[in-house]
């Protein structure tokens, strides 16, 4: 049996450290950035929520506001009022009569 010289346990020993500080690194790394509900990509994905969600609140807000100006015209033009009635409610005046036409279809 061969007897080591302190020399090289000292250069075994190091070695050993380097592969661990190594492995435990790695670790870390993976950990960092797979770690469940903590990790950088579930940040990244967090951080897409937000620009969605931004985003479709804009929206929600331009749409209140655009109806605030319509019920606040509703309540004010009794010309409108009269339109929407009519469009989109199909409602009439006091002796009013419709009459649909169907269009003629052209012959082929």
């Amino acid at each position: 049996m061969a007897i080591r010289n302190k020399e090289d346990d000292k250069r075994h020993d190091r070695r050993i450290l380097w592969i661990l500080g190594a492995v435990v690194v790695f670790f870390s790394l993976l950990w960092i950035l797979f770690a469940p509900g903590r990790g950088f990509f579930h940040y990244r994905k967090l951080q897409q929520e937000i620009v969605t969600l931004t985003q479709e609140n804009a929206r929600l807000e331009a749409k209140n506001i655009e109806l605030s100006e319509d019920i606040k015209r509703l309540q004010s033009d009794d010309t409108y009022l009269e339109e929407v009635a009519r469009k989109k409610h199909g409602l009439l005046k006091k002796n009013e009569t419709v009459y649909e036409f169907e269009t003629p279809k052209k012959k082929q």
